[in-house]
């Protein structure tokens, strides 16, 4: 049985042991395109003299600052959350044990929307654009930031800024086919600016298993939306040439996680023309980005058995799944993780998604794990 260790720092230092024995349970919510949420909940009570403890506790009173890090079996430390306290709730009431202050943390993306803001970044290259957003930001100490085209021929491209900082990356993002967030540094109060497509494969994250000896899952539940995936078409008018051109994209323009397309036999994708509205952007850009957001049919959720997954499930990355049906056997990008962490248990939910259908039990191909044994 994997044990699990977690580290607390409040304001960028270890919490102290008195502030460790305060906190009775912690919570984060992960998910792809949100921003990263915490609940800290922090027992109540009164003195004989009828003053709360909320008063002068430290957690609550002094903390500005939280990041959570979690560590299971002999893997690395895995930052969950490192951002500012934005909210604290609080629960009073006469009966016994029921007071209590949950603390709510937010990861650094909070100080990207604090603000709406007009702007134009002209001659600038949208990754150019999302690397100067996510450097206005003091907290945020580095980006990994995957580099992008100009629109057509042109070398670059003119955005327009009108909203806040993380609406323009997500509208950035989105035409990119790419995904825009803030996630842990490497040390406390320190953030990473990601902006960046999805992987397409596996990091070395430990096999969710359904069935058989290394089973590790509680759970399992999925569904394969066939009205989801479309063949996207996009039409521009070149204001040099007065000349109309289009573009189009579908499943056969997307990496897929599986050897086969997610709809199932006998179906058709959908067709899906998109609105006008990006200026100078690179059709075929868009109709690429949109056929593979559309291409993510099957979705999955379950939970892992905390005593016997020896893993740390994050966003963002690919997981292979083992010990459900052919079909479904394979890889999957983790789309929401719940981390529930208590004195004595440590619990993680989740939910996947996928843009294909592996070749099933019976088919001769052995490039998909669909075995249990």
């Amino acid at each position: 049985m994997p044990a699990t260790l977690f580290r607390l720092y409040l304001d960028n230092n270890a919490a102290s042991r008195d502030d460790l024995d305060s906190v009775e349970e912690i919570t984060v919510e992960q998910e792809m395109d949100m921003s990263s949420e915490a609940q800290l909940v922090v027992p109540v009570r009164t003195s004989d003299k009828g003053t709360w403890s909320a008063e002068s506790s430290p957690v609550l009173t002094r903390a500005r600052r939280v990041r959570v890090e979690i560590k299971v079996g002999s893997g690395a430390w895995t930052p969950l959350i490192d951002g500012p306290v934005v909210r604290i709730d609080m629960l009073m009431s006469p009966e016994p044990g029921q007071s209590k202050a949950t603390l709510v943390v937010h990861d650094d993306s909070v100080w990207l929307a604090r603000e709406d803001e007009q702007k134009r970044f002209d001659d600038m290259l949208d990754h150019e654009v999302a690397r100067q957003l996510f450097q206005s930001v003091s907290q945020i100490t580095s980006t990994d930031i995957e580099q992008t085209t100009g629109a057509g021929s042109a070398a670059t491209t003119v955005a327009v800024q009108r909203g806040t900082a993380i609406e323009m990356l997500m509208r950035l993002a989105k035409r990119n086919g790419m995904h825009a967030y803030v996630r842990p540094g490497d040390s406390p109060g320190t953030s990473v600016g990601v902006f960046r497509k999805l992987a397409t494969r596996g990091d070395g994250i430990p096999d969710l298993v359904l069935l058989g000896a290394d089973r590790n899952l509680a759970r399992w539940d999925s569904a394969n939306d066939n009205e989801r995936p479309v063949t996207a078409v996009a039409y521009s008018l070149d204001v040099f040439s007065k000349k109309t051109a289009s573009a189009e994209a579908g499943l056969g323009d997307v990496t897929l996680l599986g050897s086969d397309p997610p709809l199932v036999s006998g179906a058709k994708a959908g067709r899906r023309v998109l609105s006008p509205g990006h200026g100078a952007f690179d059709a075929k850009q868009r109709v690429a980005a949109e056929a593979e957001r559309a291409s993510f049919a099957v979705t999955a959720g379950g939970e892992v058995m905390s005593d016997c997954y020896g893993g740390v499930l994050t966003p963002y990355r690919v997981v292979t799944v083992r010990g459900v049906d052919g079909r479904q056997s394979g890889d999957y990008a983790i789309r929401q993780v719940t981390h529930s962490l208590g004195r004595s248990l440590y619990t993680q939910t989740f939910q996947l998604m996928r843009n294909a259908r592996s070749a099933g039990a019976n088919a001769q191909s052995t490039a998909i794990p669909a075995g249990i044994f």
